[in-house]
């Protein structure tokens, strides 16, 4: 900070030794006369911007200022006529009549100073006040983001509970004692990863893989053989991130209203691959297809529109999510932002 304000006064300290040479002094008594004085500016102007804030110009502080304005300014030149007298080798003044004069000529030069290291000093204030709020609103719009993210996915855990619960039971009136257990370690394994407090929003794909393989295990002991699943996941894209349970409720769609309704195999598929700087995630199946007038905006499931307003809130317009049925396939494709793991 010193040294910063060293190079600023500076400039007019240089500004007077140069006027002072054009006209009455050699160099020696200029550097001494007329530089040194702004010293004093080095050592008052951090007090000055310490007192610069949006109160300064009111009532006994407006007073204060002015006051130590013209002290200010007094100092300096009585400083100015102390060393004039000093070097000057003929004096046509007492020390006292050029300390006098000198305080005449530099009060209201320095008084206009003061001013203008004040109204600075204000300026940088406001700037930072200005900083200060967009960082304190930018913070509350996260805070909030990330309690509606906290939101949704408390609302998801409950219904991909629920769910899963209702598979175990299905079984368990079935008298399928091994199925139901199997499905209860499995659900167990799901809860663990699930319900931990410090689950991050984002997580690598291949742990979000890992999660909906266990629960597709959990499918498969209810439904068997007439569960298909295909994967085809590229190598460059396991390491993305993507928003925790984003996949499960696509694929719980899927199972619900296509496979779980036919009384034939179906075939599930789940695909990720990467398309320029976007991540593209898709689960497709084979049943029966999505219905007549069937519109994603107005859908009242919990998991689609979950995981639509979940995409909206992490991404904005660059996350997105799609349902359409073409040919035999019905896909639900989720398009993200590619951004992998510990990149940013």
């Amino acid at each position: 900070m010193t040294g910063l304000l060293v190079a600023i006064w500076s400039a007019p300290a240089a500004l007077m030794i140069v006027q002072s040479l054009m006209f009455d002094g050699g160099l020696g008594e200029s550097l001494v006369r007329d530089g040194a004085p702004w010293v004093v500016w080095v050592a008052v102007t951090p007090r000055v911007l310490a007192r610069a804030d949006a109160g300064a110009l009111r009532g006994r502080r407006l007073v204060g200022h002015i006051a130590r304005a013209l002290a200010i300014a007094a100092l300096f030149g009585a400083i100015t006529g102390a060393l004039t007298y000093a070097v000057r080798p003929v004096h046509k003044l007492t020390f006292a009549g050029e300390i006098a004069m000198a305080i005449t000529d530099w009060v209201p030069m320095q008084a206009l100073v003061y001013a203008g290291v004040l109204a600075t000093g204000m300026a940088l204030d406001a700037a930072r006040r200005r900083r200060a709020a967009e960082l304190g609103r930018a913070q509350l719009e996260t805070q909030l983001a990330y309690a509606q993210l906290a939101a949704l996915r408390a609302q998801l855990q409950p219904h991909f509970l629920f769910n899963t619960l209702n598979a175990a039971v299905a079984l368990a009136r079935d008298g399928d004692a091994g199925g139901t257990a199997r499905v209860l370690v499995l659900l167990g394994d799901l809860l663990r990863q699930l319900l931990r407090a410090d689950a991050p929003q984002e997580i690598p794909l291949r742990e979000e893989l890992d999660l909906l393989a266990t629960y597709l295990e959990i499918q498969r002991v209810r439904l068997g053989d007439r569960l298909r699943v295909e994967w085809a996941i590229a190598d460059d894209v396991r390491d993305a991130l993507v928003p925790q349970l984003v996949l499960q409720p696509l694929v719980e769609n899927a199972l619900q209203h296509g496979i779980a309704r036919r009384t034939r195999a179906g075939q599930l598929a789940i695909r990720a691959a990467r398309d320029g700087d976007r991540l593209r995630l898709q689960v497709s199946d084979d049943g029966p297809g999505v219905a007549a007038g069937f519109s994603l905006a107005a859908a009242t499931g919990v998991g689609l529109r979950n995981t639509r307003d979940r995409l909206h809130r992490l991404y904005g317009e660059r996350g997105a999510l799609a349902l359409a049925t073409r040919g035999a396939l019905t896909t639900a494709a989720i398009e993200l932002p590619m951004r992998e793991a510990g990149h940013g």
